[in-house]
C-alpha cells in the first residue's frame, strides 16, 4: 500500500467517524449545547426547526438571537459545517452561511495557528436586523454590502473590514443621549484597518443630498475597550434649516461654520460624547 493510500484510508476513516457522531447524536442534545453555550454570554437562542445536514452540519430555520434588551439578530436560515479539507490537514474551518431575507452573509473560520476569519456580505436589509431598534432605539435602513478579511487569533487579530450601505436612512440616533441629525437616502461607505485587535477607520463617510459625515479614529474589537473617534458634520443650509434644532444642541460642537466636530468617547457597547 502506497503512502497515498494510507493517507487516502486515514482521511476516508475520520469522515466516516464524524459522520457517525453526527447521525446517532440527538438533534436536541446539539441544540441544548447552543443554547447552554450562548447562555453563558448573556444570549437566548430560539430556532423555528433545528436539525442535521448532510453529510456533516447543522441547519436552522427562523434563528433569533436575543439578550435582555430584546431581539439582535434574527436569520431566515443558518448552515454551520466544517470545512473537511483544510480541518483534516491540521486548519480547522468552520463555515456558517446565513440568510437574512433576500441577502446573505457568508462566514469561514480558521482556527489554531495560523487563524483567521474572513466575512462576506451582500444585500442584508438594514431594517432586518433587530439589533439597532432593540439596542439603540434607532430607526436604519438600507441595503448593506461588506467583508472583512482578518488574520491571526482574537484579541490581536489584523486585517481589513469594509462597508458600503445604499440609500442609508437613519433616524432617532443618539450618542450618549445627544439626537443626530436625520437623514434620507445617504450613500454610507469606508474601510477600517485591524492591527493588533484595534482598529483604525481609514475612510468612513456618509454622504446625500444635504450632508456630508465622516468619522475618523481609532475603534476597538471589543464592545468594552475605550473608543477614541471623532464625528464630522458638514451639513448644506437648507439641511442645516430643516433639522436647526437638532443643530441648535449640538451647537457646542460649533468647531467652524459650516463644521460640527464631535468627539466619541466611552465604548462600542455605550458611546458617549466628550
Amino acid at each position: 500500500m502506497t503512502r497515498l493510500q494510507r493517507l487516502g484510508g486515514i482521511v476516508l476513516l475520520v469522515c466516516a467517524f464524524l459522520l457517525l457522531v453526527i447521525l446517532f447524536i440527538p438533534t436536541a442534545q446539539v441544540e441544548g449545547v447552543l443554547r447552554r453555550l450562548l447562555a453563558r454570554q448573556g444570549y437566548s437562542f430560539t430556532a423555528g426547526a433545528f436539525g442535521k445536514a448532510f453529510p456533516l452540519g447543522i441547519i436552522a430555520r427562523d434563528v433569533t438571537i436575543a439578550d435582555g434588551r430584546g431581539e439582535l439578530l434574527r436569520f431566515d436560515r443558518l448552515d454551520v459545517r466544517p470545512v473537511i479539507i483544510p480541518t483534516l490537514m491540521g486548519a480547522p474551518t468552520l463555515s456558517v452561511d446565513a440568510v437574512i431575507g433576500a441577502g446573505t452573509a457568508a462566514i469561514r473560520w480558521r482556527w489554531g495557528k495560523p487563524g483567521g476569519v474572513s466575512v462576506d456580505i451582500r444585500g442584508v436589509l438594514l431594517e432586518q436586523i433587530p439589533f439597532f431598534r432593540s439596542v439603540a432605539g434607532a430607526t436604519v435602513k438600507g441595503t448593506l454590502r461588506g467583508e472583512a478579511r482578518l488574520s491571526g487569533v482574537p484579541p490581536r487579530m489584523n486585517g481589513t473590514v469594509k462597508i458600503q450601505v445604499r440609500g442609508g436612512q437613519l433616524a432617532d440616533v443618539k450618542i450618549g443621549g445627544m439626537p443626530l441629525p436625520a437623514v434620507l437616502d445617504e450613500t454610507i461607505q469606508g474601510m477600517i484597518r485591524v492591527k493588533e485587535g484595534r482598529g483604525r477607520v481609514e475612510s468612513l463617510t456618509l454622504e446625500g443630498s444635504g450632508l456630508y459625515a465622516r468619522v475618523s479614529g481609532e475603534i476597538p474589537l471589543s464592545a468594552t475597550a475605550p473608543l477614541e473617534l471623532i464625528l464630522e458634520l458638514m451639513p448644506k443650509a437648507d439641511f442645516l434649516e430643516k433639522q436647526k434644532f437638532v443643530f441648535l444642541l449640538l451647537f457646542k460642537y460649533l468647531d467652524s461654520p459650516g463644521h460640527y466636530r464631535l468627539p466619541i468617547r466611552g465604548a462600542l457597547a455605550k458611546p458617549s460624547l466628550f
